[in-house]
């Protein structure tokens, strides 16, 4: 349960980073919220259960009895996050390589950064030290 409640909020906060960086960056607001939340979702959804929770549970396991912790969980987390960018662009482009340059990919890069940093310290907090 609480690494449900982990996923959810970290994509919240990356969805709100999706947001504040299409006006920041773009001077734009969202038009089409369904196909964001969709996509997002799934990649989240995907990227959790095959890379972000079994990563996170193997550096728990690392990082045993280290300080190193506090800040490794959402530092590794923000570089996962370029796979949830791969598998949507990767979805939606022919041409996999100039898609991830594209503006859109910069959205969802800024979006997934912010998701594993909040799920890295979000799962440090919740699990982050071993039980004996």
């Amino acid at each position: 349960m609480k690494l449900l409640v982990i996923s959810v909020l970290a994509w919240l906060a990356g969805l709100a980073a999706y947001i504040a960086a299409l006006w920041l960056l773009w001077g734009q607001t969202i038009h089409d919220l369904t196909a964001v939340v969709v996509w997002s979702g799934l990649a989240a959804a995907v990227a959790v259960a095959v890379g972000f929770a079994p990563v996170m549970f193997v550096l728990r396991n690392r990082l045993a009895g280290r300080r190193a912790g506090a800040w490794a969980f959402p530092l590794v987390g923000c570089l996962l996050g370029v796979v949830p960018v791969v598998l949507i662009t990767a979805v939606w482009s022919s041409d996999l390589w100039r898609a991830l340059f594209s503006p859109e990919a910069g959205l969802f890069s800024c979006m997934f950064s912010i998701f594993g940093a909040t799920f890295g310290e979000g799962f440090f907090l919740a699990y982050g030290r071993r039980s004996a």
